[in-house]
């Protein structure tokens, strides 16, 4: 799932793009979800990997989306506590959420668990997750904000995309559009064991 709404094209500051892959082929056995929503003044995403894969996996999956959907301007933490407290009896999930300010640049981030969040730009930055399973024993989550410039990527993949790579690993792979990239992700570094996901938000000058 993904949702976009943009109320003002003109002043739309975001790029994004999500891609899912599920191990056993189908997209109704694919535990990974994720979803971006562009407004106005703002843009959130989020990555959510619901523990093991399959159709009972997937069916964890579209509960996470049902919330996200209906929270997903909630303060970011809120949005956090909340995705727990609504997984609470399932086999649970890891997740990263971010949200970006168009007018200050400023990047908040929150993640519980082993979704990777990754900052390509001005700084290279790798975020630091709290540990825990969303639905069932969870670190209280933690909101670290960042400065992006214009022209900086935000990355967010699943434990199916190899962890450590660098973008020198594969020429050209941070240039374009975010669909792009999310492409290029998934097709050099999916590890081929697990769902994979991928969701790029660029920061549009």
């Amino acid at each position: 799932m993904h949702s976009t709404q943009v109320e003002a094209p003109d002043m739309t500051q975001a790029d994004c793009h999500l891609a899912l892959r599920s191990l056993e082929g189908p997209a109704d056995a694919c535990g990974d979800t994720g979803m971006y929503h562009i407004g106005e003044t703002e843009c959130f995403i989020a990555l959510v990997d619901v523990l093991g894969h399959g159709p009972e996996a997937h069916e964890v999956a579209l509960m996470a989306d049902a919330f996200l959907a209906e929270n997903y301007d909630l303060p970011l933490l809120d949005t956090m506590q909340g995705l727990h407290k609504h997984l609470r009896g399932t086999r649970g999930a890891v997740a990263s959420m971010c949200r970006l300010n168009y007018a200050t640049g400023e990047l908040s981030f929150t993640g519980v668990g082993n979704i990777t969040c990754r900052i390509f730009g001005s700084e290279h930055i790798r975020t630091v997750p709290r540990d825990g399973i969303i639905g069932y024993i969870m670190s209280q989550p933690r909101e670290q904000v960042f400065n992006l410039h214009p022209g900086d990527i935000v990355m967010l993949y699943s434990d199916g995309v190899r962890e450590h790579f660098e973008a020198h690993d594969q020429p050209g792979l941070l240039i374009g559009s975010a669909e792009e990239i999310v492409g290029r992700v998934m097709q050099f570094f999916a590890k081929g064991d697990d769902d994979t996901s991928c969701l790029v938000m660029r920061y549009v000058p």
